[in-house]
């Protein structure tokens, strides 16, 4: 961490202080240890904390913009959020998922410019999609909703895939301490921004900038230190080093690109399909019980994450025995983490979430119910679900185009039997597990394979 950043040294100190006390105490003098001696789960400590303070700030605060907002401006926000990764997942066509496996630090330079460029072409391809086929888009997909805040999408669309191919790129650095000193930034200015327009009466797009910022937040910090440690081989970026890249990694875009589109589909599809089948109150019910479940385990999950493809892509490229064994051990801990962070606080949320964010918001405790079942199994398989690094691309593309397609027959099943949004909830909830548990299954599979051969 750079020297003189006040926040950073804030980090550190409570690092040091959380340290001296926990080894005061035998077992915590060995787990700290533990924690310590291995890679994967100091990264998740690193991570973590900062991911901590972050979702601290979003628990703190969301008591009062539910106050400042209706269910109806959240639902707006979660529908933008939702077109928003959709579009804006494939900004860079997944090339920055590729950073971890050149040896050659001159190559994973490449690849960063690689994302650059294709960054500022899709940008502008976006930007006219938006400009000339405006009208068939909201045809395609009734978000007539966020109709008024459309160019908002191309704001986020570039912010959001800056920082990705920026924090993908610390990543392979495994500069974990940079990666949560932003997202600090971002739950900070995120909330702030959204508090203050909404006192400002704004409405949803209060929501919608702070959305943008809390996304875009530490792009600056990521791309300072990126140029100032690597600067040499950054210099080494070329076209012909870009092309080179471009067809050494192109099962990325190939593969990679297109089950990211459709995982993030089948992620945000529950916005969009019950914006169509009910309205945006209901969206925003949806909404905020699926913050309130997801938050608990975040902290972890996202850190773990991250962690996981940083040493599990060094094991790739060492070829180490020890990957299967890495998953499985990885997976139990997740599990049995999740159950109890997610269930016990899910089964009372019909009861506090009135009393926390106010009676208009009571019907999004009872939503929190069937989504905990579901977020307990992703929490704990969807963070080291990363088929792409053992070779088997294909397998994720074939996997997240069945989820999308079992989830879109869900929806149609509920829309014609005439359910209501709790029973259609329920059976999305049902599908999703089914397909993490497949999930488990198939990457048990790609590492023995890898192994083997």
């Amino acid at each position: 961490m750079t020297a003189g950043n006040p926040m950073q040294g804030t980090l550190a100190g409570i690092f040091s202080f959380l340290a001296t006390i926990v080894r005061k105490n035998e077992y915590g003098a060995r787990l700290f240890d533990f924690i310590l001696k291995n890679p994967l789960y100091r990264g998740v400590l690193i991570l973590g904390s900062g991911t901590a303070v972050a979702q601290l700030i979003g628990i703190v605060t969301m008591p009062i913009i539910t106050r400042l907002y209706t269910p109806a401006d959240l639902g707006v926000l979660a529908v933008y959020s939702s077109v928003l990764a959709i579009f804006g997942v494939g900004a860079t066509l997944r090339y920055e998922f590729a950073y971890a496996l050149p040896k050659r630090d001159e190559d994973a330079a490449n690849l960063l410019g690689l994302c650059l460029a294709l960054l500022f072409v899709t940008t502008v391809v976006f930007g006219l999609i938006l400009l000339f086929g405006r009208d068939l888009l909201l045809s395609i997909i009734d978000i007539s909703s966020i109709e008024p805040y459309l160019w908002f999408l191309l704001i986020g669309f570039f912010g959001m895939g800056l920082y990705t191919t920026l924090n993908y790129w610390a990543i392979r650095q495994r500069d974990y301490g940079r990666i949560t000193y932003t997202k600090i930034n971002q739950g900070a200015s995120g909330s702030v921004c959204k508090i203050l327009l909404g006192i400002l009466s704004f409405g949803p797009v209060g929501l919608i900038i702070g959305h943008i910022v809390s996304q875009a937040a530490g792009i600056g910090t990521l791309a300072r230190v990126a140029w100032k440690k690597e600067r040499g081989n950054l210099k080494a970026i070329s076209l012909s080093g870009m092309k080179n890249v471009a067809k050494i990694y192109r099962s990325f875009p190939v593969f990679n690109f297109p089950a990211s589109v459709v995982n993030t589909m089948s992620l945000e599809l529950p916005s969009l399909m019950l914006l169509a089948l009910y309205d945006s109150e209901v969206v925003g019910f949806y909404a905020l019980a699926s913050m309130l479940v997801v938050l608990p385990g975040r902290l972890i999950s996202g850190s773990m994450g991250q962690a996981y493809l940083g040493e599990a892509s060094k094991m790739v490229r060492e070829k180490s025995r020890g990957l299967r064994s890495l998953y499985v051990r990885t997976l139990k801990h997740l599990f049995a983490i999740g159950v109890p962070l997610i269930g016990i606080p899910a089964l009372c949320a019909p009861f506090i979430v009135p009393f926390i964010f106010g009676e208009p918001w009571a019907e999004a405790g009872w939503y929190c119910w069937p989504l905990a079942v579901m977020v307990m199994v992703n929490f704990a398989v969807s963070p080291i679900s990363f088929l792409h690094i053992y070779g088997y691309n294909c397998w994720q593309l074939i996997w997240d185009v069945s989820r999308v397609i079992l989830i879109l027959f869900g929806f149609y099943i509920s829309y014609a039997l005439g359910f209501p949004a709790l029973t259609t909830l329920v059976v999305y909830v049902v599908v999703r597990t089914l397909m993490n548990f497949i999930a488990i299954t198939l990457i048990i599979s790609a590492i023995s394979r890898f192994q083997k051969n």
